[in-house]
């Protein structure tokens, strides 16, 4: 059986995304992006989060200093790649078509990616050519 992707809960993707926008981070600078964030968490709270973190696999230390310096080891698309595969089995019963649905009639696009969104269906629908057949 496929080991299952770890899940990340919206707290442990808080303090990822410090770590994407800042390359990398001690958990004191985690804890004073957060806190500027709006964020009320304890260093103990961080420390923790950043742990599990590594635990899973998802982020590295440099443990060679006394602070430990803490850098992701997965990216922002592959973890929005993850939650959407989620999101699309969890509540469209793994049909992508029925979240792409349901985005386009309840939060309107701009002209630009309108258009986009049209293009790539026209590029999905248009019929592809048979191979000829060698006599």
């Amino acid at each position: 059986m496929a080991k299952r992707p770890p899940t990340i809960p919206d707290s442990e993707l808080d303090v990822l995304k410090v770590l994407w926008e800042r390359g990398q981070a001690t958990v004191r600078e985690a804890l004073e992006t957060l806190r500027v964030a709006g964020r009320e968490w304890s260093y103990a709270t961080v420390a923790t989060l950043l742990d599990r973190l590594e635990s899973k696999g998802l982020v590295a230390s440099d443990r060679r200093e006394l602070a430990f310096v803490y850098r992701p080891l997965i990216t922002e698309q592959e973890v929005r790649q993850k939650r959407l595969s989620s999101l699309v089995d969890k509540l469209y019963q793994g049909e992508p078509g029925l979240l792409v649905l349901h985005l386009l009639k309840s939060h309107p696009l701009n002209s630009s990616q309108a258009k986009e969104v049209r293009s790539i269906l026209e590029d999905m629908t248009v019929a592809k050519p048979k191979p000829k057949k060698k006599a």
